[in-house]
């Protein structure tokens, strides 16, 4: 009876490590440019792009995340697989519910571009910004919300109704599938469906800037502007699916950067494997070492030899159960 009370306590902090160790809700898996902040808890720390630590580098559910001048990074959401392209000198918040599987976006400031694979069940993905809101299930999309500087003021302007005005530019675009858009200011009061190639564009004052701001939904095509910015920046999470060797098996000579990618890559999944085999074997090794006092248990108790292998089994296991928790929150 001991014995099998012992085993199902083992069997139950094996399935609550496992239930218990998260992976990151999502992983930096391209940088180019300068550096960029990641908020979290309110403790911005600053990055530069070429430091090695940067790919694979974990992103939290509720961290922000700031770039600064010619800076773009990707974002790889894992629990629905998805990926998040934030552009230059942009402000964007991650986050999810506790399974991950319900995952958003808030964009305070800047460009994001997503790409989602087809969701299904409950699973769901959207964008926030302070003027709209774009939900989707399997798309290629983004949105927009920056600040257009007014030219200049001239000598020629005699009154405050000559003064130049700034406005934000607020936009919902959608590149493949299709998206639903709705106003951040009253998701209820009206929505509307945009495909491939289609947009929601939208002008409001500059004082709007983080303020829910109320805007119109009229459909339009895509612009030039839209598909000229996001001109050739493939996601990189397509290039390294699950292994980096598809990418070394492409014709095509790599660059600097996506041989950085593919290093990083490469030893991310190798230090993952290492430390796999390296928690299966502990713990095969702590069961091992405490089954082998059960007979003696049988016959005679808890003897200090059978307690001295219970220990010692035990800690093995434990050290097994903690390199796989720091596998998973690592990974």
């Amino acid at each position: 009876m001991k014995t099998r009370k012992t085993l199902s306590v083992l069997i139950f902090l094996v399935v609550g490590a496992v239930l218990l160790a998260q992976a990151p809700y999502a992983t930096i898996v391209y940088a180019e440019g300068q550096q960029f902040s990641l908020i979290r808890g309110g403790m911005p720390v600053s990055y530069r792009v070429e430091n090695p630590e940067v790919f694979g580098l974990a992103i939290e559910r509720g961290d922000i995340l700031q770039t600064g001048p010619d800076t773009h990074l990707e974002i790889s959401i894992q629990p629905i697989s998805a990926s998040v392209q934030i552009a230059e000198n942009t402000s964007f918040r991650c986050d999810a519910d506790e399974s991950g599987m319900n995952s958003r976006g808030e964009l305070y400031y800047g460009r994001v571009r997503a790409k989602v694979s087809k969701l299904t069940g409950s699973s769901s993905y959207r964008i926030r910004s302070p003027a709209l809101v774009a939900g989707v299930r399997g798309t290629d999309f983004g949105l927009d919300h920056i600040l257009i500087r007014a030219p200049a003021l001239t000598a020629s302007a005699a009154s405050a109704e000559d003064l130049p005005v700034s406005t934000v530019l607020n936009r919902a675009f959608c590149f493949d599938g299709s998206v639903l858009v709705a106003p951040a200011a009253d998701t209820d009061l009206e929505h509307v469906v945009i495909g491939g190639g289609e947009m929601i564009e939208a002008t409001t004052s500059n004082a709007s800037i983080g303020v829910l701001t109320p805007v119109s939904l009229e459909k339009e095509p895509v612009s030039p502007a839209v598909t000229e910015f996001w001109k050739g920046r493939e996601f990189r999470s397509e290039i390294l699916p699950d292994s980096s060797e598809q990418v070394l098996a492409s014709d095509e000579p790599l660059t600097e950067e996506e041989i950085q990618v593919v290093e990083q890559e490469k030893k991310r999944v190798r230090n993952h494997k290492v430390r796999l085999g390296g928690s299966f074997a502990l713990f095969l090794g702590g069961a091992l070492v405490a089954g082998l006092a059960y007979p003696e248990y049988q016959d005679e108790g808890f003897t200090d030899s059978v307690m001295a292998n219970v220990g010692f089994g035990g800690v093995l296991i434990s050290t097994s159960l903690g390199l796989l928790l720091y596998d998973l929150i690592n990974y």
